[in-house]
C-alpha cells in the first residue's frame, strides 16, 4: 500500500511540473508575440532572417528591455527544459519518497544523457 502512495506522489509531481512548465512557456511566448506586434508587425523577411539566440543572459537582457523576440525565445527555452526538470524531480522523488535506488540511478543516467545531448547540440 505504501508503495502505491509513493508512486502516485511521483506521478502527481511529474504531471504538475509538466503542466506548470507548458503553461508558463505558452504565457511567456504569447507575451513575446504581443510585444512584437505592439512594436510593429515584423516582416516575413525579418522573421526568416532571425536566428535563435541560445545565450540566456542576452535573451534575459533583451526581454527586460522589451524585445518580443527574446521573450518568445525564453518561452521556447522554458518548453525545452520542462521535461528535463520533470526527469530531475522524478529522480529526487525516487530517491527521497520511494527509496528506490535502482530507479534513482536509471533516472540519473537518463538526465545525464539528456544534458550531454543538449551540450553537444549547442556546439
Amino acid at each position: 500500500m505504501n508503495n502505491s502512495v509513493d508512486e502516485s506522489i511521483i506521478q502527481d509531481a511529474a504531471s504538475w511540473v509538466l503542466r506548470i512548465g507548458v503553461i508558463s512557456s505558452v504565457v511567456v511566448m504569447f507575451a513575446g508575440l504581443v510585444i512584437c506586434f505592439l512594436h510593429g508587425t515584423p516582416t516575413v523577411h525579418e522573421m526568416k532572417s532571425v536566428r535563435f539566440n541560445d545565450h540566456f543572459d542576452a535573451l534575459l537582457k533583451g526581454m527586460l528591455h522589451g524585445d518580443g523576440l527574446s521573450t518568445i525565445q525564453i518561452g521556447i527555452l522554458l518548453l525545452i527544459f520542462t521535461p528535463i526538470v520533470r526527469v530531475a524531480v522524478s529522480m529526487v522523488l525516487f530517491w527521497v519518497a520511494d527509496k528506490d535506488f535502482l530507479y534513482t540511478a536509471i533516472t540519473f543516467v537518463v538526465l545525464m544523457l539528456t544534458l550531454t545531448a543538449l551540450l553537444f547540440l549547442h556546439q
